[in-house]
């Protein structure tokens, strides 16, 4: 940069020295314009050959100035001639890395000396010497300080940029914006439209883009394990449908100017999981535009999936209150049907009796629903109560087949007591036999057993079955397992293994060979005698 902007002002000088001679006809400034000419000369000859070096271009000029002006300099260019070796000594002294006190030094000495060459008197001589002396080492002290402050703030940019603990990567992406605009040349606010439609410019413009440096943080989230491999330009094949429209925002925001952008972007881990980075983008350039761009990445998988699920509640929960309103308003319909009619009309009492139980039956099943959205609600707040006692498991299972109405084998023999809450108990058999009922097939059976001190028993039926993705799921609140069941909420069997689960006991659900199995375990009643015993001696 040095060297470019070097060269830049000598052709400048040249030019001035060359437009003054022609508008005044002195011939003296054409000869005065060849010191500032070879400066350029050597200058550009450097960036031309790809060998720039900032100390040799500037010692090398200052010494151009010094002998050309020496041979053919006058009291007229005094002055010009002083302030270019002031400033190009200056200069120069920042590319010094070693000696450079004693480098110093000489140069001090050297601008001492310098005007006794010059054509002028030996008081002014002795004058300018020290006036040179003075002013360069005034200015090279203001430069270095300059230069060890900037050293000290980017070496402790680099020291946060390596040890971050977040993910940063350093990018430069002016090339991809120099050929996006070589590309796009009509108006600005539809530069997305013409992206989108033109995915190919968007991968190559992606593949003009180049990562400059990454922090180890960056190395081991990308999953990266040749980092010479990572740097340079980015492959456009990176760029899919999953991510398009991403590269495409960022495309737009540098075309627009931006400094600093945010996006999600999806890619895939080496295993082909689905990753979701966040990207947040700051233009840092003080060049050409977009050339330093710093990226810092989060990986927001887990906050994705958080919020698909929390969505998936909320749509399930919306789902579950349509459901809830039309299963209610069902049996309330005909409670309110049936009450008119008993209201309204004389019949014999064989038909009061029988509209009288239709009445109770639908009531049942309001209440039924009712119930396990109490035992929800109050499972969330940690307060539903269990009442534990000896209880008959086919006694209860009797009782609720008989309030449901259904069929279902028994089982051959009566397992021992449990310790359980005879109303949860049959909450939780309604809940499993309901279940069986609405999408089971047609047979459904009981099978009973025991372990050492648990009781379990088995609600079976010869339905299809679920996929290994829905049983997974089978037991949390609001899923059901299919739509559009009458008489479905989605409650049931999460209600039923939080009772279970409440009174000491297990639910779980298996496929064996062609049956579907709801196997509830609670704990026998006389394993828990002893226990309860020293539990009341020490109360």
């Amino acid at each position: 940069m040095v060297v470019r902007v070097g060269a830049a002002a000598a052709w400048a000088a040249t030019a001035i020295y060359l437009m003054a001679a022609a508008l005044t006809g002195d011939q003296t400034l054409l000869i005065e314009s060849v010191g500032p000419l070879l400066a350029a000369a050597l200058m550009t000859h450097q960036i031309v050959v790809g060998r720039e070096d900032g100390g040799v271009a500037l010692f090398g000029s200052g010494l151009i100035v010094a002998v050309w002006y020496t041979l053919f300099g006058d009291v007229g260019t005094v002055v010009p001639a002083s302030v270019a070796l002031v400033l190009i000594s200056s200069l120069a002294m920042l590319f010094v890395t070693r000696y450079r006190a004693l480098v110093a030094t000489t140069l001090a000495l050297a601008l001492f000396g310098v005007p006794f060459l010059w054509a002028i008197e030996i008081d002014e001589q002795m004058i300018l010497g020290a006036v040179l002396t003075l002013s360069f080492v005034m200015t090279y002290l203001i430069l270095s300080s300059i230069q060890d402050t900037s050293a000290a703030l980017n070496a402790r940019y680099q020291m946060l940029f390596e040890e971050s603990p977040t993910a940063v990567i350093e990018e430069d992406w002016s090339e991809a914006l120099d050929y996006v605009r070589s590309e796009y040349t009509g108006k600005p606010e539809r530069i997305r439209q013409f992206l989108l439609a033109y995915p190919a410019v968007v991968r190559r413009a992606v593949g003009k883009a180049k990562i400059v440096r990454a922090n180890e943080a960056a190395m081991k989230l990308l999953e990266i394990r040749n980092p010479a491999r990572f740097l340079g330009y980015r492959d456009p094949d990176f760029v899919d449908d999953e991510n398009m429209e991403t590269f495409v925002s960022a495309l737009v925001c540098l075309y627009e100017g931006g400094t600093a952008w945010e996006f999600e972007v999806p890619t895939r881990r080496r295993s082909g999981e689905l990753q979701w980075l966040q990207n947040r983008s700051v233009d840092t350039s003080t060049g050409a535009p977009a050339s330093s761009i710093v990226v810092a990445l989060a990986d927001v998988t887990h906050m994705k999936a958080r919020n698909e699920a929390m969505a998936q509640m909320v749509r399930a929960k919306d789902e579950f209150i349509a459901n809830i309103s039309h299963e209610l308003r069902t049996p309330l319909t005909a409670v309110i049907g049936l009450t008119s009619e008993l209201a309204g009309t004389s019949m014999s009492p064989e038909e009061h009796e029988e509209l009288m139980q239709l009445v109770a039956g639908q009531a049942a099943e309001m209440a039924n629903i009712v119930d396990d959205l109490l035992v929800a609600a109050r499972a969330e707040m940690g307060t539903v109560t269990i009442e534990t006692q000896a209880v008959d498991l086919i006694e209860e299972l009797k009782s609720t087949v008989e309030g449901l109405g259904m069929s279902v084998e028994m089982p051959s023999e009566r397992p021992p007591l449990v310790f359980a809450d005879p109303r949860r108990v049959r909450q939780i058999l309604r809940n499993l036999l309901t279940n069986a009922q609405r999408y089971g097939g047609s047979r459904r059976r009981i099978v009973t057993g025991s372990l050492i001190d648990q009781v379990w028993l088995e609600v079976r039926d010869d339905g299809e079955g679920i996929s290994d993705e829905q049983a997974a799921h089978i037991f949390d609140p609001y899923v059901t397992g299919q739509k559009g069941v009458h008489g479905s909420v989605g409650l049931g069997l999460a209600v039923a293994r939080q009772l279970a689960e409440l009174m000491g006991g297990t639910l779980h659900y298996e496929r064996s060979v062609s049956e579907s199995v709801f196997r509830m375990q609670l704990p026998l009643a006389r394993s828990l005698e002893p226990i309860l015993a020293s539990h009341y001696e020490t109360a």
